[in-house]
């Protein structure tokens, strides 16, 4: 019994030793070494309010070079899916969000932001600003996708240099009224005119307290015009006063 039982201790004693096996060798300290050494630290990023300000220089810097204008003979008609594409780039575009701007000191100016619907101060000139900005997105995606595409009329606007400054005035505030079709020739602006009334009719479903009606209505579209040639104007002769003034 004694001999069975050393016998069972001897061979439990030897197959724990051999479980266990040999421990790992440590690592030479040559290479712990050369792995620290090896590695650089990355850079540390740059301050929250440095990139803030970073952000805005080169966005203030895109807003005052900007992207001339397509030159009047380089025109080419616009198939339905590149209409959509400049209206996509549109709805971002700052012309969309000054637009939306322009008509809120418009309105204030008007007394149209004496609205009860609206809060006082701050917030009700923000309220007021998050409509207008609706509506200015709800009139490139008539005038510059549905009724073009539907129409067969090109959206943008084309750069003349070409003529004389008073022609080329009047040619800039024009454009408004006429515009290219996919053919080639011209024709009167009802993209924009029939893409102004959908889109203030459609804005009296949600602007607060708006009065309704054909004679707000053809005020709106007035003003629109009118704001649309003066920034023709400038799309027509800001990359001459750029290059002049500016030396870009």
């Amino acid at each position: 019994m004694r001999f069975t039982f050393t016998i069972i201790l001897v061979l439990f004693l030897t197959c724990a030793m051999s479980a266990q096996g040999t421990p790992p060798s440590d690592p030479e300290p040559s290479t712990i070494a050369t792995v620290a050494v090896s590695g650089t630290p990355p850079a540390a990023p740059a301050p929250r309010i440095q990139q803030m300000k970073n952000l805005i220089r080169t966005r203030v810097r895109q807003a005052i070079d900007g992207n001339p204008y397509p030159l009047l003979q380089d025109w080419k008609p616009l198939t339905a899916r590149q209409k959509f594409d400049v209206f996509l780039h549109s709805t971002y575009s700052p012309h969309t969000f000054l637009n939306a701007g322009i008509d809120v000191v418009a309105n204030h100016i008007k007394g149209r932001d004496r609205n009860i619907e609206y809060e006082t101060g701050w917030r009700g000139w923000g309220q007021h600003y998050g409509t207008e900005l609706g509506t200015s997105e709800s009139d490139i995606f008539f005038q510059q996708f549905l009724l073009p595409t539907l129409l067969k009329q090109d959206p943008r606007y084309y750069r003349n240099p070409d003529l004389p400054f008073a022609k080329r005035a009047l040619y800039s505030m024009s454009r408004v009224l006429l515009t290219r079709t996919d053919s080639g020739g011209q024709a009167f602006n009802s993209s924009k005119i029939l893409g102004a009334m959908a889109s203030r009719a459609l804005s009296d479903l949600y602007v607060p307290g708006q009065r309704q009606g054909l004679h707000p209505l053809t005020g709106c579209i007035s003003f629109n015009l009118l704001r649309d040639a003066g920034m023709n104007l400038v799309h027509e002769f800001w990359p001459d006063a750029r290059r002049k003034f500016l030396h870009r």
